[in-house]
């Protein structure tokens, strides 16, 4: 009784924001949605075997807040290749991912991980919202220039006693 009264003074749930994304590592690969890509038919799926690095960036936002202004971005990127040939970095937000509890797909699929270097960025990131002067990249994982694009990478063994 008492869900349907508020049901009907919140009246219907809002639409789903068009805009909005769903970003997921699991042990088929990497995996990039929303309502928008899908209306496009754009690519949400790739496999670990595509994904050329992982990193951090720290960047000046493409279009400034009309409040704030020009603002530094924290965002997390992976590079895997293009339908031109070139390698093409797509960006999530930095708040998709805690440093602490990686999903343990992305630590087990990317061995060698360089968890110093995500820190570095995150703690250049930390310092502001307007710190232009530490705009970089941060590449934590690259595949190993010898092993060719569309393979998976060699998984590490047990350490030596």
């Amino acid at each position: 009784m008492w869900s349907r009264i508020k049901r009907f003074l919140n009246g219907p749930p809002p639409p789903e924001d068009p805009l909005r994304e769903t970003v997921r590592f699991d042990d088929a690969g990497f995996t990039r949605s929303s309502e928008l890509a899908r209306a496009m038919g754009i690519q949400e799926f790739w496999p670990w075997a595509d994904i050329q690095e992982f990193g951090f960036v720290f960047t000046q936002a493409i279009y400034p807040d009309p409040w704030f202004g020009d603002y530094m971005e924290s965002l997390w990127f992976i590079r895997v290749p293009s339908d031109g040939g070139t390698m093409m970095r797509m960006d999530f937000d930095e708040r998709v991912l805690d440093i602490d509890h990686l999903p343990p797909a992305l630590l087990h699929n990317l061995p060698g991980l360089d968890m110093a270097v995500l820190r570095a960025g995150l703690a250049t990131a930390a310092r502001g919202l307007r710190h232009y002067d530490g705009e970089g990249e941060w590449v934590a994982w690259r595949r190993d220039a010898n092993q060719p694009p569309g393979t998976q990478p060699a998984t590490p063994g047990p350490a030596p006693a």
